[in-house]
């Protein structure tokens, strides 16, 4: 048991030691001209212990994308299209997730990894938009729920590259727009009745 546990914090170790080498590789070098040798270089490691791990810089990606979105409820409540009357915005969304991400901000800015980074944000988070906001606006099909949930994440997703360097007493009255513009769509829908 005590080996599996050893073996197990070992692999956790080396798995983020090679995902914080893609990082910190990325800040200087293009995604797509990165290559394993230099991941192994920053991570001070062979090119086996990196194959052992991931079979491909790709994987390595994906997975620190894992572990960022990884239990986010707020980010899953927040995208999930919250009702119109439900108040203002909730504590942390997205638009702050994206502008206040440092450790990422190599990925999250790069115009090249957008549809990376909006495919995996689909995988977790399109289903219960979809069902969310069908529930809200019951009238809406499924292509009409995803459609809404793309053009809102493609929208929020730029707008908080596009105004990163604001201060967030500047940000807060741009966000208070962009949801009462969301909210606003959301309460045009006729609503579904129980």
């Amino acid at each position: 048991m005590a080996d599996a546990r050893k073996t197990d914090r070992r692999t956790v170790y080396t798995k983020k030691a090679i995902g914080d080498a893609l990082l910190r590789v990325k800040r200087f070098k293009e995604y797509n001209t990165i290559t394993v040798a230099d991941i192994c270089r920053e991570a001070e490691i062979s090119r086996g212990t990196f194959y052992a791990h991931f079979s491909n810089i790709s994987e390595v990606l994906d997975a620190l994308l894992d572990d960022a979105l990884a239990n986010m409820d707020y980010l899953r409540n927040y995208m999930s299209a919250p009702d119109a009357s439900a108040g203002p915005q909730c504590a942390y969304p997205f638009c702050r997730f994206v502008r206040e991400s440092k450790e990422l901000r190599c990925i999250l800015f790069d115009d090249a990894l957008d549809h990376i980074v909006i495919k995996k944000l689909a995988e977790l988070y399109k289903d219960d938009f979809i069902l969310e906001i069908q529930r809200i606006a019951g009238f809406l099909s499924a292509r009409e729920a995803e459609a809404l949930f793309y053009f809102q994440i493609n929208g929020c997703f730029a707008v908080s590259k596009k105004y990163s360097n604001l201060e967030n007493g500047e940000w807060c009255p741009v966000q208070n727009m962009i949801d009462r513009f969301i909210k606003g769509g959301i309460s045009s829908f006729p609503k579904q009745t129980s």
